[in-house]
């Protein structure tokens, strides 16, 4: 097995061990937070899909937001939340945004957490394949500079597939 198809096979498995841990969660378990301002764990789940989502389509194929599965496959509509403009640099990914914004995040129930989890994670895992292993390791096409967030990691460049990937995962 190569690196890219390690990297591949791990975003497989985080959503499956993901959808095994939570799959037989009730509403209420989805809503915990650990304290008044804590992510609970449907926020949780919802923001690791997001960043696979903006990751590839933004980051890798340097796409408008609304090519983002979030709103291709009719998440916006079925939720109506539109996360475009939102948070660090307004990517709509959790990152960045103030409590009123976490707090504005609809809440999905477990499938539905799920099914966007295996929507993002199939995507990443099939553009992931596609790469060389040269390819992973130049720096992306989006994200134009990647923001002080992120630079200071990747001593000031955009940061490459490889490492982007590295933080999600």
């Amino acid at each position: 097995m190569n690196d890219v198809e390690l990297l591949a096979e791990w975003v497989q498995d985080l959503a499956h061990e993901v959808r095994n841990e939570i799959a037989p969660l009730s509403l209420e378990e989805l809503t915990w937070q650990p304290d008044a301002r804590g992510n609970s764990i449907g926020v949780t789940v919802w923001h690791f899909s997001r960043w696979l989502d903006f990751l590839l389509v933004r980051g890798f194929l340097n796409q408008p937001a609304e090519a983002e599965q979030w709103h291709t496959r009719g998440w916006r509509e079925k939720t109506g939340y539109d996360p475009r403009g939102i948070g660090y640099e307004g990517w709509g990914a959790l990152t960045g945004y103030t409590w009123d914004e976490v707090e504005a995040i609809p809440t999905l129930l477990a499938n539905d957490l799920l099914t966007y989890l295996d929507q993002t994670a199939a995507a990443m895992h099939d553009f992931i394949l596609t790469l060389s292993t040269e390819r992973l390791h130049q720096p992306i096409a989006g994200l134009g500079g990647g923001g002080p967030i992120y630079t200071p990691r990747f001593g000031g460049t955009t940061g490459t597939a490889y490492q982007w990937l590295k933080i999600v995962i």
